[in-house]
């Protein structure tokens, strides 16, 4: 089977979108080698994860400089002629598009993550979620198939674009096969010492913007007692203005000397960072999915995350679930962690079984299964 991506995030995207494209395509290619991958993108990069070309992976990039330079018309308008040549089978947009021009023989296929600008519009411009919403229905409707990332997702297609319900599957991701195994004790402490960690702590990982809701949980810290308050790491980036709003919240609730701000760090890091913190607080508003919950499942941490949305489907049943925004309900739940450690050993272990549905070689199998029903 010859399998074409739009690999322009599987090259240049170090986060979410990138993260699902290069986990994606790196697992259909061990546990299917026998097909052929294609991947198109406007540019290359030596991002860690990424497949070298060789006898069944063929990187495809504009023949022209004007290609490079246009990069968003070539994606959209070009790619497709491109592919002519590949004879594709499928081709996979792993990002809400797929691009004008494919051949009618090849199957289309695109990844819907999210529709968090139609579900809370009032966290983007309207220019935005005017252009998304043109573009992601247009991907949709021409496509043979949308792969929806949970079923909130799934249920958000339905409601918005008013897609046929047995067009859509749902496909869940898995995280990086790094967080499968425990981190020896001394590895630990190297990264401890390498990040200035404390001995226990609370953490926080993914991007610091509104929808993320980090305030919540600055000020539900600041409702523990002092004398039983574990520090809280924070690991992600966010743009100024929420910043600002986050050395605030931090100021207003006493908790300079409380708080440590790792931003971006190595991705081998980030296990021995999940595995030894006391608790994962996710409190997001919304998400498609919310790897950093599976990562955190897989790396037997207790995890409290939100109500709604699809942090159920991520978290499962033995999680701890607030209403997002409340503080006084996060507070709560985080205390209650805190002093059962009966309750903490339940849910790290119940959560570790949990995220073993969601191990890669099931869904390497579950994304094969979508292309091949679309065959003859």
């Amino acid at each position: 089977m010859h399998i074409g991506f739009d690999a322009k995030r599987y090259f240049l995207n170090a986060t979410g979108l990138g993260n699902y494209s290069r986990t994606t395509v790196r697992l259909l290619h061990t546990y299917f080698p026998e097909n052929d991958y294609y991947l198109y993108t406007p540019r290359t990069s030596d991002r860690s994860g990424i497949l070298q070309p060789g006898e069944h992976v063929h990187v495809r990039t504009p023949g022209l400089p004007t290609g490079r330079m246009l990069a968003p018309l070539w994606r959209t308008f070009l790619l497709g002629r491109e592919t002519t040549r590949d004879a594709l089978d499928i081709f996979h947009g792993l990002s809400h598009e797929i691009p004008y021009g494919l051949p009618q023989t090849t199957k289309k296929v695109v990844t819907m993550h999210d529709l968090i600008f139609l579900r809370h519009p009032e966290l983007y411009n309207r220019l935005d979620v005017a252009v998304y919403t043109a573009k992601y229905r247009s991907s949709c409707s021409r496509s043979d198939t949308i792969i929806a990332i949970s079923q909130q997702t799934k249920r958000d297609l339905i409601e918005f674009f008013n897609m046929d319900e047995h067009k859509i599957k749902v496909v869940y991701q898995s995280c990086d096969k790094r967080f499968y195994d425990r981190i020896g004790d001394d590895t630990r402490q190297t990264i401890r010492k390498k990040h200035d960690l404390p001995s226990r702590y609370i953490l926080y990982v993914g991007s610091l913007a509104e929808r993320k809701n980090v305030i919540t949980l600055i000020h539900a810290l600041g409702r523990i007692p002092r004398e039983s308050r574990p520090h809280l790491v924070l690991v992600g980036t966010g743009n100024r203005g929420y910043m600002t709003r986050l050395h605030a919240a931090i100021a207003q609730e006493h908790l300079d000397q409380e708080v440590t701000w790792l931003g971006q760090v190595p991705g081998k890091d980030l296990p021995g960072i999940y595995q030894m913190a006391d608790l994962f607080v996710y409190p997001s508003l919304f998400e498609g999915f919310g790897i950093p919950i599976l990562e955190a499942l897989f790396s037997k941490t207790p995890v409290i995350t939100s109500t709604g949305s699809c942090f159920r489907e991520a978290g499962g049943p033995h999680c701890l679930y607030t209403t997002p925004g409340d503080v006084d309900e996060l507070s709560q739940a985080i205390a209650r962690v805190l002093d059962d450690s009966n309750l903490a050993a339940t849910m790290r272990d119940k959560g570790y079984e949990h995220a073993l549905h969601f191990h890669e070689h099931q869904v390497a199998k579950n994304m094969m299964n979508v292309y091949t029903s679309l065959l003859p």
